[in-house]
């Protein structure tokens, strides 16, 4: 057997010294960092691990579409939570400026990690910490639990929520992939880590990322467990579901109702959209049995109650400091009539409630409600949703054609989320906040309709050029 030169043994050598260099200093850097911020460095090898999940069985291409957008969503998460940490005071809790309920979040998540740890707060602290009134969300608890077994960590809690915001991207588009192919799901990743206020929302405390995690976890478990291709992923996709159910309520109040709703609609939906005529009839019954069930008394004195706590909600919303709009008869606003609202109103007000909360949710910001700087440079991504509500409704109806089970459950989310929201809200910039819930849903659907509109354009195109040669050649 041929022996190595000493110039080809040397090389080996170096190679393997170059190497082990490297690793040294990987190590170094890692343990540097795990030192000063853990769950920095858990951040970036979780997102290593979910960039190859997310490229495995792409084409080459794809891969590299799919890498670039998310190395570069990282990347500007990433710019965004550096410079709150180097501008921020370091003896100071800070935040976002967009992000002031998430501020107040981060500091009772202090306050009762430091109950945990044996330290003693003042009792007012202690009192705000606990409190469990309106705001209470289990998310506090969540970020308190992180930072008590990875040390105190206030602006490295930005990047669990990034990372949650990333992994809703990411799994939906895979699932979206297989519905309705490569290039919808490639749109529809882009918008989900591109659209601005997607992007502010993921970098901030609120728990809104945690809430569409678990909406996502449950829809995407119970596709897995009607399509898993084993009982092993079955029982995951279960599993998955469990969990969504167990939590979402502590994250959000109604959020069970929400998810449950969704599940149950999509599931309903996927069978009836099996035949058209059944959809068609269902479609075409469904006002009627609505209106029915409504007249019962069972079924009214179950939604009266909720739908007053939604009006009065709104009222609220509309009290209190910002650009409100109102929904409701002008009696409702005032004072003296807030309590006799609860006897006085009418069917006809309530529907004309839920219409106009509906158009709102769809239509507000209108460009004349703007107000302040930030509602006008806000104009621009209000114009994009206006687009993806009128493509979402293309993209349903091509989705029942390619993935009926896919269409539904999104559609159902959707539908029961934008209720939820749009009878609850009466401030601009909360709606918007609170609506922004359902977008990571809605943007499959609309990048479904895009890639439908364009293929039928192309196809129309093609047509018509065929149309045209054979006429000349005729």
């Amino acid at each position: 057997m041929q022996q190595p030169t000493n110039y080809e043994s040397g090389r080996s050598v170096d190679l393997t010294e170059h190497i082990f260099a490297w690793m040294v200093v990987i190590g170094l850097v890692f343990g540097i960092g795990y030192a000063v911020s853990p769950l920095t460095v858990l951040f970036l090898g979780s997102v290593v691990v979910l960039c190859s999940w997310a490229r495995r069985g792409l084409s080459v291409r794809e891969r590299q579409w799919v890498l670039g957008l998310l190395l570069f969503a990282v990347a500007a998460r990433l710019l965004l939570v550096a410079l709150l940490f180097l501008t921020a005071d370091p003896f100071e809790t800070k935040s976002f400026f967009w992000d002031g309920d998430g501020l107040y979040l981060k500091q009772r998540a202090e306050w009762i990690r430091s109950v945990w740890l044996g330290n003693q707060i003042v009792p007012l602290d202690y009192d705000r910490a606990f409190f469990r009134g309106y705001g209470w969300t289990s998310y506090i608890y969540v970020i308190a639990y992180v930072q008590y077994w990875l040390g105190e960590s206030p602006y490295g809690i930005h990047l669990l929520n990034v990372f949650l915001s990333l992994s809703v991207a990411v799994v939906l588009y895979r699932l979206v992939r297989k519905a309705y192919g490569k290039t919808a799901a490639l749109i529809g990743l882009a918008l989900s880590l591109f659209m601005p206020t997607l992007l502010l929302w993921s970098v901030s405390a609120l728990k809104e990322s945690l809430y569409i995690f678990l909406i996502m976890l449950g829809l995407v478990g119970t596709v897995t467990v009607v399509r898993g291709p084993s009982m092993t992923r079955r029982m995951l996709g279960l599993c998955a579901v469990i969990i969504s159910f167990a939590t979402i309520d502590g994250v959000r109040f109604g959020g069970e109702i929400v998810l449950g709703a969704g599940v149950a609609g999509g599931l309903f939906g996927a069978v009836t959209a099996r035949r058209l005529w059944v959809a068609v009839l269902v479609l075409a019954l469904l006002p009627f049995v609505g209106y029915r069930l409504m007249q019962t008394d069972v079924v009214y004195s179950r939604v009266q109650p909720q739908l007053q706590w939604l009006a009065l909600q709104h009222i609220g919303h509309v009290k209190t400091e910002g650009n409100a709009y109102k929904l409701l008869d002008e009696r409702f606003y005032v004072d003296a009539a807030r309590d006799d609202m609860l006897a006085t109103w009418t069917p006809t007000e309530q529907l004309r409630y839920f219409v106009k909360a509906t158009a709102s949710f769809i239509t507000v910001p209108l460009p004349w409600q703007a107000r302040s700087t930030t509602e006008i440079l806000f104009l621009p991504q209000q114009i994009i949703w206006y687009l993806m509500v009128l493509f979402a409704v293309v993209g349903s109806v091509s989705g029942l054609r390619r993935d009926p089970f896919v269409t539904c459950m999104l559609l159902a989310i959707v539908v029961v989320g934008s209720v939820a929201v749009a009878l609850g809200s009466g401030n601009i910039g909360t709606m918007v906040r609170h609506r922004d819930t359902v977008v990571p849903f809605v943007v499959w659907l609309s990048a479904g309709g895009a890639v439908a509109t364009v293929s039928a354009w192309r196809t129309r195109e093609w047509r018509r050029n065929l149309v045209y040669r054979a006429l000349v050649r005729g």
